[in-house]
């Protein structure tokens, strides 16, 4: 199976082409605020480079938050649109999966993304090798947007149960731009005392293609017209924007974010 995988919810947007072999070719650009103009331009001369035509892709799958709204709508809604035309499977992955399984390495992995307001968008997992030697998240704690210390207290229960004050733990993401100082301390007060950090790692759309090639094959699939971005909170819309509400029958809700 020939799987195209969107990954847009980061400030690095990815597209990937992947198949039995692994990654085929991928594209990558630091691009905030220009997913549209850019995303579409990806596929296509990724397509073209590679000599295959839109026919060739035989599924889809695609980053689903937490993340940016504005590139998370344009990711989800470019996934969905291509396997409705194309009459494909879509498949969405968790954008702090990805994150995590980009990271690198077995263990545990505290994906970290910024979500403004002083919050960030985190989740848990253990990176295990599944029977093939693959890298397979396990979610401990699932995504959750609070401040660090916040984050970090729903966690706890989880770092007692699998040992990480006596583990080392890889804090990986651009969440630690801004802040790991905060997350850092709240973790030591926490009793992890082994801290990785690597504020470098991006989720990326070859990542999010390797982990969802399997699934996809095993009969994993989203309903097109229902696969909606995953948000810790309620971004700055229109409630019709994201339900099925007409337009013209809601209001702003004031609670705006740009992270959920």
């Amino acid at each position: 199976m020939r799987v195209l995988s969107i990954e847009t919810a980061a400030p690095v947007a990815s597209v990937a082409l992947v198949d039995q072999g692994g990654v085929v070719a991928s594209r990558a650009m630091r691009a905030p605020k220009r997913h549209l103009e850019w995303l579409a331009a990806a596929i296509d001369g990724m397509l073209t480079d590679l000599g295959f035509r839109a026919d060739a892709v035989e599924a889809v799958a695609v980053g689903c938050g937490p993340g940016g709204f504005t590139g998370l709508r344009i990711g989800i809604a470019t996934a969905a649109a291509w396997a409705r035309a194309r009459r494909v499977p879509v498949l969405g992955v968790g954008t702090l999966e990805t994150l995590a399984a980009s990271a690198g390495g077995v263990g545990l992995v505290l994906p970290v993304l910024d979500a403004y307001r002083g919050e960030i968008a985190a989740a848990l997992y253990e990176i295990r090798l599944d029977e093939a030697g693959s890298a397979e998240p396990v979610c401990l704690v699932p995504p959750v947007v609070a401040a660090p210390a916040a984050a970090v207290a729903e966690m706890r229960s989880a770092f007692a149960t699998h040992d990480a004050g006596d583990r080392p733990l890889v804090v990986a993401g651009e969440g630690l731009v801004r802040r790991g100082g905060a997350l850092v301390a709240a973790l030591a007060g926490a009793g992890i005392r082994q801290v990785i950090q690597r504020p470098e790692a991006h989720p990326s759309a070859e990542t999010a293609g390797l982990l969802a090639r399997p699934r996809l094959l095993r009969g994993a699939r989203d309903d097109a017209d229902g696969l909606l971005p995953l948000y810790g909170r309620r971004p700055e819309a229109r409630p019709w924007q994201e339900t099925r509400t007409p337009p013209g029958s809601g209001a702003p809700d004031g609670t705006g974010a740009k992270y959920g």
